[in-house]
């Protein structure tokens, strides 16, 4: 199985397949690399494609450090490094977008393209703080198979990917769990938004209306050009929903970046 070397730190699970530009995703809370099966499915006809478990997730080891944004988007790059990838697009779902903000502002040299799917650069709209609030309340509670059962069924449609996603989940310690809903309660990224150099892709369900308004910071802050796209009758869950056309997407983004068509 591979992991990030042991002497770089907490040893992160990952999986690579296919070949071409390389293109990784990160996931939300506790869902783990199997999120985006639908997409390395699809797309390793096209990228070098890699997936990973964040710290504490699925198979990678928890470590001891606190949790902070700045240490996970450490851990994604330690994972291009083990991969021997000097840049990549970088793909966040939901909270794992706070993640590859972090990657992009901090590590600009590594990101080719920054994609986001139900993306947000802070937390500051009363729907969106509850939610969170909502995940740490039943992580706290240890109510974590509640949880699975409840994000596994909004995810996915098949059986056997439900109660693969459902074990994933459970995979993480409640306080754990917990930890990183805060941490990405408490993100603020708006303020840092003008560091990101690369084009930048929103993808949106078109009925997920509480994240809507957070596209406004990205094009009013990022100097690089930003895109919008909206997945029509799709709400939050975009990746495993809307696979085709969220892959279909990504695919024409990339390819444009890659061509020079999305340049300052």
């Amino acid at each position: 199985m591979p992991y990030t070397p042991e002497h770089t730190g907490t040893r992160i699970y990952y999986e690579t397949s296919g070949e071409g530009p390389p293109l990784v995703f990160v996931h939300p809370p506790s869902m783990g690399h199997v999120t985006f099966r639908h997409q390395v499915d699809a797309l390793k006809k096209h990228f070098f494609v890699i997936t990973l478990d964040l710290r504490g997730d699925g198979r990678s080891e928890a470590g001891e450090e606190s949790l902070t944004m700045a240490l996970l988007a450490e851990d994604v790059c330690r994972v291009l490094d083990a991969c021997a990838v000097k840049s990549a697009y970088v793909f966040g779902y939901s909270n794992g977008g706070s993640i590859v903000q972090e990657l992009a502002i901090h590590y600009p040299e590594r990101v080719r393209g920054l994609i986001l799917s139900g993306g947000f650069a802070d937390v500051h709209t009363i729907l969106l703080k509850n939610q969170f609030r909502i995940g740490i309340l039943t992580a706290k509670l240890k109510a974590t198979t509640f949880l699975s059962n409840v994000l596994s069924k909004a995810h996915e449609k098949e059986k056997k990917h439900r109660d693969e996603l459902r074990a994933y989940i459970q995979r993480t310690e409640p306080e754990r769990l917990a930890e990183m809903y805060q941490i990405g309660l408490e993100y603020k990224a708006t303020e840092r938004l003008s560091y990101i150099k690369c084009p930048v892709l929103l993808i949106y369900g078109a009925k997920d209306d509480y994240v809507h308004e957070y596209q406004e910071a990205f094009k009013k802050r990022v100097p690089a050009p930003v895109e919008v796209v909206y997945v029509s009758r799709a709400k939050h869950q975009v990746p495993t929903r809307f696979s085709r056309e969220l892959n279909a997407i990504v695919l024409s983004f990339c390819r444009r970046v890659e061509v020079g068509e999305l340049v300052h």
